[in-house]
């Protein structure tokens, strides 16, 4: 009887724990970390993930169930942006990418982190990803009007761009509730 006890214990604080805290596979979490520490100059010290309110997620755009949100902070604890860790669909396969903000919500920094295909990894390209700097939170952003298209990879093109829009959106809404 002790063992079953003891046995079911640990099941259900592992089980609650995972609820409450997205677990981020290593690789992406160490490359999340490495854009992160190059982005800001070695002068990033934390990342803190935010926990969204119920209306807050209720009104959100997150495309998935695991993206997440982060505020960042310098080794004295001042917030210095944010990061959006997030997935987007590809012809089949979903992709990791980041948006990094700096602390007025302006769009600073996007990287593919994962691309899963054989096809369409132009998206990774920084030339074209430059296209995403300087939109801010309540900003639109439209596929072929300001950000180009790629030949070959249309589909993720659209899909990083529409991901992307739904970020600024989110982040938008979230400034609007306070829980930025």
């Amino acid at each position: 009887m002790f063992k079953f006890g003891f046995i079911f214990f640990l099941l259900s604080f592992n089980y609650s724990f995972s609820i409450s805290n997205t677990v981020i596979p290593k690789n992406l979490e160490e490359k999340l970390d490495k854009v992160l520490i190059e982005y800001f100059n070695g002068f990033y010290d934390i990342k803190e993930p935010i926990n969204l309110s119920k209306e807050a997620l209720q009104e959100s755009k997150l495309n998935h169930a695991d993206d997440l949100i982060f505020r960042i902070k310098d080794k004295k604890s001042n917030s210095i942006g944010y990061a959006y860790l997030g997935k987007a669909k590809s012809k089949v396969a979903l992709f990791d990418y980041v948006v990094i903000f700096d602390k007025n919500l302006i769009i600073t920094q996007v990287k593919v982190l994962i691309y899963r295909e054989d096809h369409g990894g132009e998206i990774a390209s920084k030339r074209w990803l430059k296209q995403f700097l300087g939109f801010e939170k309540n900003q639109n952003i439209i596929y072929k009007k300001d950000i180009a298209g790629i030949s070959g990879a249309t589909i993720s093109a659209a899909s990083l761009t529409n991901s992307v829009n739904n970020v600024l959106k989110t982040m938008d809404i979230l400034y609007q509730l306070k829980q930025l």
